[in-house]
């Protein structure tokens, strides 16, 4: 999937995520540097939402979502599907601390499920679809806000 300049930032916060949803599965191998037990795992992901997936999910939400959502119903429902997502993801990953020791292994594995899905519908549904819907020029404008929001 050949992604849009203007995409890429975005789709490139997006390998942090998954990895990150990687680890937190069952079953998922020991990543160098990172954390294996249920509790190192559950504290990563909070700081991992607080460092990165807030900041991305901000992103989305001012930049892809708000352009989507002036393009076509269709994008315009994914978008507001999306933006539930995050939402949900928030709640999920900041109930995480709440979990008994036992719960805590099930839970992180619902989280890193849940967070895959959506970045895999986002990369090959959602922005598939923005990329053959919008003109060139708005594909321009949104690259112009998506690096004034990065700073860069």
């Amino acid at each position: 999937m050949k992604r849009h300049e203007s995409l890429i930032p975005i789709s490139r916060q997006h390998h942090g995520g998954l990895l990150t949803a990687r680890l937190l599965q069952h079953g998922a191998p020991p990543y160098k540097d990172m954390p294996t037990t249920p509790a190192t795992k559950r504290d990563y992901v909070l700081d991992f939402l607080k460092e990165h997936l807030l900041p991305h999910f901000k992103l989305e939400e001012q930049t892809v979502f708000i352009l989507a959502a002036d393009t076509s119903e269709e994008l315009r429902q994914q978008a507001i599907h999306l933006q539930s997502e995050h939402r949900k993801l928030e709640q999920f990953i900041l109930a995480l601390p709440k979990a008994t020791d036992a719960e805590l292994p099930v839970k992180l594995d619902e989280v890193g499920k849940m967070l895959e899905q959506h970045i895999r519908q986002e990369e090959r549904v959602f922005f598939e679809a923005l990329q053959q819907e919008l003109p060139e020029e708005k594909l321009q404008e949104l690259q112009q806000q998506v690096l004034e929001q990065l700073g860069e």
